[in-house]
């Protein structure tokens, strides 16, 4: 059926008749979370995240007021269920370049043209920072600076896990993003048209994929009210509760422990080195297949070229 709209015809001369497609559009929630996946790309933005759980500051760089604060706005959305408690300015002047110095972490966005991009990368004080835990979404070229801070620059590489989901989710909102109708394009398109219902699903599903993950972190706490109790230290005195963070990493410590002890156990059995050896005989088959057809091409075009 005809697409619903939300229009208003205000009685006066200069104003134009305002129509906006129904449901409104989610600005920062859709519009920032879909140019955040498109442009720094949705394992990036992963990463990004846990950063800012790891309370890391984010600097975003922009050409656009809107682009910058709608994709700072949207990375605070994307951090739910956690909430950032530190400081956030969606849109930073540059003359304040200062700030990226605080101690304190933060989520900060920057208007520049793309000329000055380069410029700001090249401040002694954004690169102090950047070593210090800074990491800065560049939302123009599409790339991610990762902090240069040593214990978390490695925990970062070495917990880094594909998601196939995401990958495909991926790859699906960058073929909407082609169509030349999209309003992904354009902030006033998105805001005047809204997203397309693939485009909307596509989101939905991208940021089930990233709660799922984050809530993955939370242990079992989401899995019932009272669970927090559980890793939390009680004074009877006042009748208070002090969460102790030992007491929610040692069961989680010791689960992975042994699960490692499994894999290990596993590959040493003779069920695991058949596998992998039938693994190197397939590929080796594959390898010699390949081989033998090359051959047999290579031979009947040189036969057809005697003729």
């Amino acid at each position: 059926g005809e697409k619903r709209k939300f229009e208003v015809d205000l009685p006066f001369h200069k104003f134009q008749k305002i129509s906006l497609p129904l449901p409104l559009p989610q600005m920062s929630d859709e519009w920032g979370f879909a140019t955040l996946v498109l442009r720094i790309k949705s394992m990036q933005l992963l990463t990004t995240l846990k950063l800012l759980l790891l309370e890391r500051s984010v600097l975003l760089l922009g050409d656009s007021f809107e682009e910058v604060s709608s994709c700072s706005c949207a990375l605070m959305d994307l951090l739910k269920p956690f909430e950032w408690a530190s400081a956030f300015i969606p849109v930073l002047p540059r003359k304040m370049l200062d700030f990226v110095s605080s101690p304190v972490p933060f989520i900060v966005g920057v208007v520049a043209k793309t000329e000055d991009t380069s410029a700001i990368l090249d401040d002694d004080r954004v690169k102090e920072a950047i070593g210090s835990g800074l990491s800065v979404l560049n939302l123009t070229t599409g790339k991610c600076i990762l902090t240069k801070e040593k214990d978390v620059a490695q925990i970062l590489k070495k917990s880094s896990n594909p998601i196939t989901q995401l990958t495909f989710y991926q790859a699906r909102m960058e073929e909407l993003a082609q169509n030349e109708n999209s309003s992904l394009r354009s902030f006033k398109q998105f805001f005047q048209c809204g997203p397309s219902p693939k485009e909307r699903l596509t989101m939905f599903s991208m940021k089930g994929v990233i709660k799922k993950y984050l809530q993955s972190l939370s242990g079992d706490l989401l899995d019932h009210p009272e669970n927090w109790k559980k890793y939390a230290i009680h004074n009877e005195a006042t009748d208070t509760y002090e969460f102790a963070p030992s007491k929610f990493v040692e069961p989680l410590r010791e689960q992975i422990m042994f699960q490692l002890k499994l894999q290990e156990m596993i590959a040493h059995t003779q069920l695991f080195v058949g596998f992998v050896e039938e693994l190197q005989t397939s590929k080796l088959l594959e390898s010699n297949s390949a081989l033998f057809i090359a051959d047999w091409l290579s031979f009947q075009w040189h036969k057809s070229k005697k003729k």
